[in-house]
């Protein structure tokens, strides 16, 4: 028997679905009734018709609608007209129920004059089932799609790509520029390590003997991202740079000067071994070798992991990525030739030089069932099967899309892999809908139970595809069964699935910030807590009249019409914001989803203004601990004022923190002459900028210790010393 859908298409009748459509009516009414005896009316309702039938959809309602009257099952038959309408009118006017804001954030991905209807259809590309999941805001593509699909011209379905690592040499670095630059020319954002170029001060063979270093060249690439123009805005660039690499302070301190490096988020890649001389107060060595020297610098691990703090105190930049956990906690880590420097501009995606990858979310507040109740419960079986049909519709737009990328490398990477990445959104809506506090026990433990369902579902319908459509050219059962990742995380009800047919995506999870697409669903973005649960509004009348009023988000209000309470009335818990919450317990939720993530999450500590820097080693050190892949902080008025700042109307920073001091042992080796330079640099970060103080390596001649240039003295290092020879 075949059931005739509404767009004339032809489906299996699945007597299943009409016993779950009628248990959702008996229970919206508080009339308890099992799944079974569902089924059983079901087949009642359907008794007289015929194997060969062909049944129109309307039909089948009809009867069932009738048969809640034959019945009188009156409230029941109430809530099923109620329902079907419902579902008319979401066919007919779908997200009729977004507000201003994401009606006017939806219209930079519409086509001209294009409905909302009309958009839903575009961007599901002829998959009916994946219309319906876009239509009920189950989950939705990220925003390149969105824009990609559908649209002519060169224009990419990937938000984030890693371009190759600049070599030590200009035809490499300006190579890489290129690649770029015509990247963001299709749409997509781009990240690279700098740590192959060689310090600054290094021999070259050239004209001017020694090189500007690794932040010239940074520099550079800021330039190329602020000056392609794609449709609209800028690209978007991240910059990586090792910790051992001797450039390493200057770059963690350049976007301390305003006018440095205003085109690229900075990153740095910081090793176990670092984290460890950090605990244990070691020194550590940065080293560098090239064909005419041997650079070393040595610093207190510990003031070193001090100043990223201080300059993210004070930026919010650089982040921080664990590049160790990284590497070793994905699908492919047995793979030799797999190799992360570099995470993609919003940190979600570590990838292989020229890889890509297609995004999208999974909004998990859609799934909870009498919402805000104490019975409220997760939909798992629906759940499923959205995570199934996204796997789907992400590898189908990698074909879809497969030429619509810049460079001939990209797409021979994608045909290789198959990248995807599937997030999670509405984290914080799920848990008022669900009633259990945001980084709470039993939140935390709810959330183990959901990521691994995910990663399982996810890979068991990429095994299936694989079935149908044959695996990625690289895939080997034997290398990916032996990652930690998989052992960690695979069902054997999944093993048997992709040892029985492969996998399709080298990559599957990746949760990415959702910035846009959070908001046109009308849900918090990504893994974070509310920024707010209200902000305030300013109106100007026609008559110049002006007035404010409060902003409340979807949910909290959702929740505090369910309580018959004033929004200002909710409880506490209802209340936990970035602001508010304990890092530990906003660690604990990433740190739960990172471990059922192959790839990364992009995600933000959002601290008040208060925070100290040592909250942001303790946080740098707790993420280490816990095994986030990345750490990124950002403290409310702080001296850079970006997007999440923009609620206070006074935005001075209260608490700025004090410039930490260090200095830098320094050994300059000269392979030819075997001659051995050393030096002592005072780090100096006034106004904002960083200054190297930089003297040969002198002792004191009272107590020993190393002398360092002050404010145009010669000084000892040794605070307790009072030895200094002046200029004067």
């Amino acid at each position: 028997m075949l059931v005739i859908k509404r767009n004339g298409e032809t489906e299996k009748f699945d007597l299943h679905k009409i016993a779950n459509a009628m248990h959702k009516a008996y229970l919206s009414v508080g009339e308890e009734i099992t799944q079974k005896e569902c089924e059983e009316q079901a087949k009642i309702i359907t008794k007289d018709y015929h194997k060969n039938d062909e049944i129109n959809i309307e039909k089948i309602q009809d009867s069932v609608e009738l048969f809640f009257m034959e019945t009188k099952k009156y409230e029941v038959a109430k809530a099923y007209i109620k329902y079907r309408e419902k579902q008319r009118l979401d066919r007919e006017h779908p997200w009729s129920d977004n507000d201003e804001r994401q009606d006017l954030i939806l219209e930079k991905y519409l086509l001209h004059n294009e409905s909302k209807k009309a958009f839903l259809k575009r961007v599901s590309f002829g998959r009916p089932a994946l219309e319906k999941i876009l239509r009920h805001k189950e989950a939705v593509f990220a925003g390149r799609n969105l824009y990609a699909i559908g649209r002519d011209g060169n224009i990419t379905g990937s938000n984030c790509y890693v371009t190759e690592d600049p070599e030590d040499n200009l035809e490499s670095i300006y190579k890489v520029d290129y690649q770029i630059a015509r990247t963001y020319s299709y749409g997509g954002g781009q990240g690279l390590n700098l740590s192959k170029l060689r310090p600054k001060g290094a021999k070259v063979n050239n004209s001017s003997n020694t090189t500007p270093g690794v932040m010239v060249f940074a520099e550079k690439y800021s330039h190329t991202t602020l000056n392609t123009q794609q449709d609209n805005r800028r690209g978007a660039l991240m910059l990586v740079l090792n910790i051992d690499h001797p450039d390493v302070i200057e770059f963690v301190t350049t976007k301390l000067d305003l006018s440095k490096i205003n085109g690229a988020n900075i990153s740095v890649a910081l090793t176990d071994d670092f984290m460890y001389a950090v605990e244990n107060d070691d020194d550590w060595n940065m080293k560098f070798e090239t064909p005419y020297e041997t650079i070393q610098k040595r610093v207190k691990a510990r003031k070193l992991l001090e100043l990223i703090g201080y300059s993210a105190h004070t930026m919010g930049d650089p982040g921080i990525m664990f590049i160790n956990h990284m590497n070793d906690y994905h699908f492919l880590s047995e793979y030799d030739e797999v190799k992360f420097t570099a995470t993609n501009p919003c940190g979600e995606q570590p990838l292989m030089p020229h890889g890509s990858c297609n995004l999208a979310s999974v909004n998990v507040k859609a799934f909870v069932r009498k919402q805000f109740t104490d019975e409220a419960y997760f939909d798992f079986e629906r759940f499923d099967y959205v995570v199934s049909e996204m796997i789907y519709s992400l590898d189908e737009l990698l074909t879809m899309l497969g030429n619509r990328h810049a460079l001939k490398e990209q797409r021979e990477h994608v045909i290789k892999y198959r990248e995807v990445g599937l997030g999670v959104m509405g984290l914080a809506d799920l848990a008022l809908a669900m009633k259990k506090p945001y980084g709470s026990p039993e939140f935390i433990d709810f959330l183990d139970v959901l990521m691994k369902r995910m990663i399982n579902t996810a890979a068991q319908a990429s095994a299936l595809n694989a079935k149908d459509k044959g695996t990625f050219p690289l895939y080997d059962y034997k290398k990916i069964s032996a990652s930690k990742f998989y052992q960690d995380t695979i069902t054997e009800e999944t093993d048997e699935l992709v040892k029985k047919y492969g996998m399709r995506n080298s990559r599957l999870l990746s949760v990415a910030p959702t910035g846009s697409i959070s908001n046109i669903l009308g849900v918090s973005g990504g893994v974070e807590p509310f920024f707010q649960i209200n902000y305030t509004r300013r109106i100007i009348s026609m008559f110049d009249e002006e007035k404010k009023i409060t902003v409340w988000e979807k949910t909290p209000l959702e929740l505090a019409r369910a309580m018959d309470i004033e929004p200002e009335q909710l409880p506490e818990w209802a209340k936990i914001t970035s602001q508010n919450i304990q890092f530990e317990d906003r660690a604990n939720v990433q740190s739960t989803i990172q471990k059922y993530v192959d790839t990364a999450i992009s995600s933000t500590f959002n601290l008040p203004n208060s925070a100290t820097v040592q909250d942001v080693m303790d946080i740098y050190m707790t993420a280490w601990k816990k095994n986030l892949k990345g750490a990124t902080v950002f403290r409310d008025r702080c001296a850079k004022i970006g997007i999440l700042a923009g609620i206070n109307e006074n935005t001075e920073d209260l608490n700025p923190a004090k410039p930490p001091h260090m200095h830098i042992e320094e050994s300059w080796y000269q392979k030819l002459t075997k001659e051995t330079k050393e030096y002592t640099t005072n780090v100096v970060i006034e106004n904002m900028k960083y200054t190297p103080n930089k003297m040969e390596r002198e002792l004191c001649p009272l107590c020993g210790s190393v002398l360092v240039k002050r404010q145009g003295c010669v000084q000892c290092s040794d605070d307790l010393c009072d030895y200094e020879k002046c200029a004067i």
